[in-house]
Parts: structure tokens; sequence; C-alpha cells
């Protein structure tokens, strides 16, 4: 159990921290976003956009070790649960377009239920992380954790990727001129 635990606040972890580093390295898009979701009064944008990336970092580096469990899990589970929130009354009010703030991918996500499920996902990992009994795990039992953990984040990357791809059935076709114009 202690691997499982270990996989998933491995796979959060990860998510977290290229989630700051995108936010970090485009700190004025990344403003933008906050402003496009029009949950925060304005004067409050700019802060929670410089507060929010070195927050996540801190959360990151503090998941994978479970030395100070249940916080880092806690802390992370209650940010997840406010993105999913913050994207779930965007798309309520019908703004779909608007780029989620992941920077999980090179490719802009739009807000979709799908991206609040992933979030509601790794909300119920990180339960299922911080119920696992304390422990210390062998060697290899870490490893396999580790391992489980980058392997889920690759997984999950691959589906943010897909999922900021539209389908081609979903594309507005052009109409190309026939022989007979």
């Amino acid at each position: 159990m202690n691997e499982i635990a270990i996989a998933f606040r491995t796979l959060v972890a990860l998510v977290f921290l290229t989630a700051a580093w995108g936010k970090l390295n485009n700190r004025l898009v990344f403003q933008g976003v906050v402003a496009n979701y029009r949950l925060l009064p304005d004067p409050l944008v700019a802060p929670f956009a410089a507060i929010l990336p070195p927050v996540e970092l801190l959360v990151g580096l503090a998941l994978p070790s479970g030395i100070l469990s249940p916080w880092p899990e806690l802390a992370a589970a209650a940010l997840l649960a406010l993105f999913a929130a913050a994207m779930a009354i965007n798309i309520r009010r019908g703004r779909r377009d608007i780029d989620c703030g992941c920077f999980q991918s090179a490719l802009k996500q739009t807000l979709k239920w799908t991206l609040v499920a992933r979030n509601c996902g790794l909300v119920l990992a990180l339960g299922v992380a911080v119920s696992a009994p304390a422990g210390l795990s062998p060697a290899w039992g870490l490893a396999e954790g580790v391992l489980a953990g980058a392997v889920l984040f690759v997984l999950l990357q691959s589906l943010n990727i897909l999922w900021s791809v539209v389908p081609a059935w979903r594309r507005p076709h052009a109409h190309l001129g026939g022989a007979g114009k």
C-alpha cells in the first residue's frame, strides 16, 4: 500500500511542479489567465497570480517524501478542488473557451468537464495516499512507487495533450470551391 501512496504523491507532485514551472516562466500570461476566470476582484488578480506558482512549487516539493503528511496532501487537494470549482463555475457560465491555466502542456487547454474530473480524480488519489499506513517502504518499494508515479504522470500528460487537440470531426470544415464555380 505504501508504494501506491508514493505513486500517487509522485504523480500529484509532478503535476504541481510542472504547473508551477510553466506559470513561473509565463507570469504575465498566467496573470491574464487568472483575470479571464473573472472570479477575483481586479486588485487581487496580480497578487494571486504571483503567489500561486511558489505555493504550487512548495506543495510539489513536499509531496513525494510523505514526511510532512498529511499537510502537503491536504494543501494539494484543496488547491485541486479550488481549481476544479473555478473551472466548473466558468463552464456553467458558458465560458469554455478560456485557457484553464494548468500549464501542463504546450497546448492551450480550454475548459472542459474532463479537466474538472481530472482534478477530482487527483483529489481522490491524494485521499488514498493519506489513508495509506505510515511506515517506511524498503528501497525497492520506494523505487517502484516513484516509477509508477512517473508513469502515471506521463499517461496524464498524454491525456492532457489529447484533450487539448480538437477532434477533426469538431473542426469547422473549409469548403473548397468546386469546378462548377
